[in-house]
């Protein structure tokens, strides 16, 4: 679990840093703050420097040229990713370099992710990513990401990059989010996840007691849910089916709105990380104001149940309330915390509110999105 975190250079963070972290973060702030970029961050560094989870984040943000009109699934077949966007200023120069690092447990010990952009023998760039044969009389940009974690010996991973400033993607430009049920850290972005990722999520719980903590957070909408099951029509909606009590039939989660989606991607995605990191933006997109305060009772018992550890972030004043209300009913009440990050001129600064900071600030009516 992260104790701490500072950023260096990426995105909009010149030079940020948050002292602690809770299990359970709630990030608040205005437009273009920075939340989206510090769930990314963190992403990135708990993702262990993986090159999947960054063109998941490019691929989120539109930072692409496609180079192929074949879709599938949704899925673009070829593309070229814009670097350049993750660097603080939005522009390449020779050894530039963001870094992300944090203590990464309790006992202190520390991890750092770093990437960098900067030149090297072609050769070497190409050899990196398995091609055998190429010219070494000349040199190459390319993206490195180098990840340390205290005690080990860390890994590189270094990818070629074009002369227009672009990362090349042989593969599909959107890998499966949650491809391996070890993957340490997952992020639901604002989009809704598709089929196929809740279908490999659904594989490893169904049939364990994980299901019943999924069936339960969709009791929060719908009191009458008794079962969920996939089915072998794999599109977003229509493959998943509930089963409802007094109801003969399935009923096809499409066809119970959209906050039943989210509220299963995000229960399936907390249940599946175990000892890992969950990120949720706009946790509470399209879900009903009075079910919030019943959903954040639900990830604070199962964060604390799988060992996880959730950033989230909200622009509503009732996700922060429920959050607020949540907290003054559990147990441990410093398993959360809600952070408030602050745009001064050209800096971000975070303020946090600890349980009893926050119920002040709530019946006090202090503006604290």
């Amino acid at each position: 679990m992260l104790k701490n975190l500072n950023i260096k250079n990426y995105r909009t963070f010149r030079n940020f840093t948050l002292d602690s972290v809770a299990r359970v973060n709630l990030i608040v702030g205005d437009n273009n703050s920075g939340k989206s970029s510090l769930l990314e961050a963190i992403y990135l560094l708990t993702s262990e420097g993986s090159t999947d989870a960054l063109f998941n984040i490019l691929y989120e943000r539109g930072e692409f040229v496609l180079t192929s009109s074949d879709f599938r699934y949704d899925r673009v077949a070829q593309g070229e990713y814009q670097v350049a966007h993750i660097f603080h200023g939005h522009h390449l120069k020779s050894d530039q370099f963001a870094k992300i690092k944090s203590n990464q447990s309790r006992s202190g010990s520390e991890a750092y992710l770093k990437i960098s952009f900067k030149e090297e023998p072609r050769q070497l760039a190409l050899l990196s990513e398995g091609i055998d044969e190429a010219p070494n009389d000349d040199q190459s940009w390319v993206l490195e990401l180098e990840y340390v974690e205290e005690g080990s010996d860390g890994n590189r991973r270094t990818l070629h990059i074009s002369e227009d400033g672009l990362l090349p993607h042989r593969r599909r430009p959107l890998p499966k989010k949650y491809s391996s049920p070890e993957q340490k850290s997952r992020f639901i972005t604002t989009n809704f996840l598709g089929y196929d990722e809740l279908a490999v999520l659904w594989d490893n719980i169904t049939l364990t007691p994980r299901e019943d903590k999924v069936v339960e957070a969709l009791k929060i909408l719908e009191p009458r849910v008794e079962r969920i099951s996939f089915t072998s029509r794999q599109t977003s909606n229509s493959g998943i089916l509930l089963k409802l009590e007094g109801e003969t039939e399935p009923i096809p989660l499409g066809s119970m709105g959209d906050g039943m989606r989210r509220i299963l991607a995000v229960a399936a995605s907390l249940v599946s990380v175990e000892n890992g990191t969950l990120l949720v933006d706009e946790i509470d997109t399209g879900l009903y104001y009075g079910a919030l305060t019943d959903m954040w009772r639900l990830i604070l018992e199962t964060a604390g149940a799988r060992n996880a550890q959730v950033f989230a972030t909200t622009h509503s004043w009732d996700c922060v309330r429920s959050f607020q209300e949540a907290l003054q009913n559990f147990p441990d009440q410093d398993m959360g915390l809600l952070i408030r990050l602050e745009r001064r001129q050209h800096h971000i600064q975070p303020i946090s509110y600890s349980k009893d900071e926050l119920d002040i600030a709530i019946q006090q009516d202090i503006e604290v999105r």
